[in-house]
């Protein structure tokens, strides 16, 4: 016969189980690398197409092997500064400005987004306007900014504040 004393020790114990369970997979990621930006991509916070648009982009592979695609480096950010974004985070991508040409990045130069030095305020555009230039290099960064002006940021460093600015900047300018 099924005591109160048993049930509720076995459904305790299923319980626990199942919670085990859960941490497993949340801790575990499934590698995962930057893909081709193909013509049918679209980005995963505007939903406008990616290809053919100007500026690095930038790729989130997820937990659970999902990758979302970014038409720009401010769109990654305005996702992963969402609060329940970085706990699905396995590793972001962003391209290499130092790398690859502004009006046409190429899929080979994408890099860890959280090791890229990032130039904001700087005039050149990306698929949705202002956004930052990201390096992976210090010296790339410095003769970008030497050319195009700007300041250097960490990946720690963008936060809200910094996206508000791009598009403050980009209405003061009136486009």
């Amino acid at each position: 016969m099924l005591t109160r004393r048993t049930f509720v020790i076995v459904l305790g114990g299923l319980s626990l189980a199942g919670l085990s369970g859960c941490g497993g997979e949340e801790q575990s990621s499934i590698a995962c690398s930057p893909e081709p930006i193909g013509d049918g991509d679209e980005c995963a916070v505007c939903g406008m197409f990616i290809a053919n648009y100007p500026g690095p982009k930038a790729q989130a592979c997820l937990r659970d092997g999902r990758l979302l695609k970014f038409c720009s480096t401010s769109d990654m950010f305005v996702w992963l500064l969402q609060p329940d974004s970085v706990p699905q985070l396995s590793q972001a991508f962003v391209h290499d400005v130092g790398r690859t040409e502004w009006n046409a990045p190429s899929d080979d130069a994408y890099i860890a987004a959280d090791t890229a030095i990032y130039v904001t305020e700087q005039p050149l555009m990306g698929a949705m306007g202002p956004t930052l230039a990201a390096f992976g290099s210090h010296a790339d960064a410095e003769a970008f900014m030497a050319e195009h002006g700007g300041r250097q940021l960490a990946f720690e460093e963008v936060d809200v504040a910094t996206i508000n600015e791009l598009v403050r900047s980009h209405v003061q300018r009136g486009m």
